[in-house]
């Protein structure tokens, strides 16, 4: 019992949930089985017990009729013989009632027969064994009183004799049995019908406690999962607002609680404050990257991308390169820039790099990477590019640097190595090819362009 206090919440609600859905399914399986129970012993009486009241009935009725013709002749005396009308009439209803009393005993015979034989019949299985016995003596009682009467009706005696008086005999025998297979069969229809009720009414009852004790853990189950809830939420909305407060240090930029909303709704607003809270802040963040991302990777004088940027930009070519693709690259420095330090003061010489870095990228494609990798020195990486149209760009870029007038700005020029990517190239390899061909536009006079 301890041990269960102490398991998680989900175990304790499914193990409640699953003692109630079981109580469901034994309140469903006893209905579903007392249900069909009292309808076959409802069947049982539609089927047998009241079809044998109505035969009974019926028999009754027959022996009414019967009882009229037997008074008829004890009035008529010895008139009876001599009116042959009367005598034939009369001969003709004992038949009558002879074969209609043996059809309502067939008749009840089948009932009880059929009954018994496809397992209908499930209360009081001996008494309804009992009547088919009953109805048998019941129809040789029948039988005796037919053969009575032939004897009576076919003697040619002016009086009554001693047959009418045996057939008298057999009339009362044959109502006595008739009585008490009536009141055998009220007695047998009363007994199954209490049966039934007594059934009906254990049904509602067990069902009722069944219900109740359903109900019961299903108030139970409510309750502590509401109560349960509410703690874990009032729980998470002051972690919640604990996070707030760690996070926004100005507390005027706190959120407000919402009131009138239930515990859902209030927990839903305050994760979507939450939520803003850390989307702001992770916004936030992420331009801080961003800016030390441009502080590590930029050069802080002209805004072109430093050393380890091109460390990491040509690797990155060369392993594309390998693939199938290809580019080229710029290795230039600005013609005589100690001399323009040394007259004109490292100032000057600062803004004469900042308006070639300007220069080069109105030139070049966003997809032109623009680094400095010296004092003076700055490599151009051009993807996708072939060596014709790169040597090309650098003549371009040699004569805008040549041709600019800036005042406070001494004039200056530019030399520039072109190669581009041959096959097994490395980073070495290539950027000494470069640097060899750079060399050599110094060497041919400074302010041109050497391709190789």
């Amino acid at each position: 019992m301890f041990h269960w206090l102490n398991v998680s919440m989900t175990r304790k609600i499914s193990s409640l949930s699953f003692i109630l859905l079981s109580f469901l399914f034994v309140v469903i399986v006893y209905s579903a089985y007392q249900s069909q129970r009292i309808y076959k012993e409802m069947h049982e009486v539609a089927e047998i017990d009241v079809p044998l009241s109505e035969v009974i009935s019926d028999i009754e009725m027959l022996q009414l009729k019967q009882h009229l013709l037997m008074e008829s002749i004890r009035q008529q005396g010895d008139a009876f013989f001599a009116d042959a009308s009367i005598h034939a009439n009369s001969v003709k209803g004992f038949d009558e009632f002879s074969a209609q009393l043996a059809t309502q005993l067939d008749k009840a015979t089948d009932i009880l027969r059929t009954g018994l034989g496809f397992g209908s019949v499930r209360i009081k299985l001996m008494d309804h064994q009992a009547l088919m016995q009953q109805i048998s003596v019941l129809h040789e009682h029948r039988m005796n009183f037919d053969r009575l009467a032939d004897i009576f009706f076919a003697q040619q005696k002016p009086s009554l004799s001693s047959v009418w008086t045996e057939l008298e005999k057999q009339d009362a025998a044959l109502d006595t049995q008739a009585d008490e297979l009536l009141k055998k069969i009220d007695l047998l229809t009363m007994s199954v019908s209490a049966t039934v009720e007594n059934q009906e009414r254990h049904f509602v009852t067990m069902n009722a406690i069944l219900g109740l004790s359903a109900f019961a853990i299903g108030t139970y189950l409510t309750l502590y999962i509401i109560i349960t809830f509410r703690k874990r939420i009032w729980s998470l909305r002051g972690q919640i607002e604990s996070l707030h407060r760690s996070i926004v240090v100005d507390r005027s930029h706190l959120p407000t609680r919402q009131t009138g909303l239930d515990e859902l709704d209030e927990l839903e607003t305050d994760l979507k404050a939450l939520v803003k809270q850390f989307s702001k802040e992770m916004h936030n963040r992420d331009e801080v990257e961003t800016q030390l991302i441009e502080l590590a990777t930029r050069d802080k004088l002209t805004g072109a991308f430093n050393r380890h940027k091109w460390d990491e930009q040509i690797k990155a070519e060369l392993a594309l390169a390998n693939r199938g693709h290809h580019f080229s690259l710029i290795l230039l420095d600005v013609d005589h820039f100690k001399k323009i330090n040394d007259s004109y003061g490292h100032d000057v010489g600062d803004n004469v790099l900042k308006l070639l870095v300007t220069t080069l990228r109105k030139r070049l494609r966003e997809t032109d990477v623009l680094c400095r990798v010296g004092g003076e020195e700055f490599a151009i990486l051009l993807k996708d590019t072939r060596l014709a149209d790169a040597a090309t760009l650098a003549e371009q870029l040699r004569k805008s640097i040549a041709t600019l007038k800036i005042d406070h700005i001494p004039h200056f020029t530019i030399s520039s190595g072109v190669t581009d990517y041959q096959d097994f190239d490395d980073q070495h390899q290539i950027v000494k090819r470069a640097d060899v061909l750079l060399y050599e536009a110094k060497g041919a006079g400074r302010n041109c362009v050497m391709v190789g």
